[in-house]
């Protein structure tokens, strides 16, 4: 009988530390569907959800990292493949990042979804760092955006790599290097999306960037 009442009270225990996921889960859909996502992204995920927790908390994880890289792309100036180099945006560049890895955390496998958000919350992080520091982090960005085999990962690992290729940001083969990778990815995705201006563009700015570099050849 205590055996009983003893598992009875753990099994409570058990639901009642799913109910604050549950709870918020079934709030961010509602806000969700009006488009309220600056109140996503102002609200982190309920402290229940630990790394390894699985449903609700990866999905609660995955909404907040699109809620805060839907925030800061909203604020973008004209035409700018990033948001500006601010507070507010960094600070929500970081919590798409931060949120998107806690989603992988909690799927305990790979998630390309999550994985995509954080590349480019990264990705926009980079350009705002000086070239010396931005090309280690670009990098490190290419490789883990290897598993992204569709156009919008060939354009996300060419724009990293566009990045380890700027001016200042090492010893010339080695940025040579990084734009031949920047057209090869390029070229990649116009094989899967060949209309696709962004993909274009980015074949033109490793080209060019290429043509100031000693000695490159594309």
């Amino acid at each position: 009988m205590i055996r009983m009442f003893i598992t009875a009270l753990l099994g409570l225990a058990a639901c009642s530390a799913l109910d604050a996921p549950v709870a918020q889960l079934a709030r961010w859909q509602k806000q969700r569907l009006v488009g309220a996502l600056a109140a996503i992204a102002d609200e982190p995920v309920v402290a229940d959800c630990e790394p390894g927790r699985g449903e609700p908390c990866q999905r609660l994880h995955l909404m907040r990292a699109e809620a805060c890289l839907a925030v800061a792309f909203a604020d973008r100036p004209p035409n700018a493949a990033c948001p500006g180099a601010n507070a507010r945006a960094a600070g929500l560049l970081a919590c798409a990042a931060s949120a998107a890895q806690a989603a992988e955390q909690a799927a305990g496998e790979l998630l390309l979804p999550a994985r995509k958000i954080r590349t480019q919350a990264r990705l926009c992080a980079i350009e705002n760092l000086p070239p010396a520091m931005a090309a280690p982090a670009a990098r490190d960005l290419i490789t883990e955006a290897a598993p992204l085999a569709d156009a919008e990962g060939a354009l996300l690992r060419g724009r990293a790599a566009l990045s380890a290729a700027r001016p200042s940001a090492g010893p010339e083969a080695a940025r040579c290097t990084a734009a031949q990778l920047a057209l090869g990815e390029a070229h990649r995705g116009l094989l899967l999306k060949p209309n696709d201006l962004a993909l274009k563009r980015l074949a033109d700015d490793a080209g060019l960037r290429a043509a100031r570099i000693t000695d490159c050849q594309l």
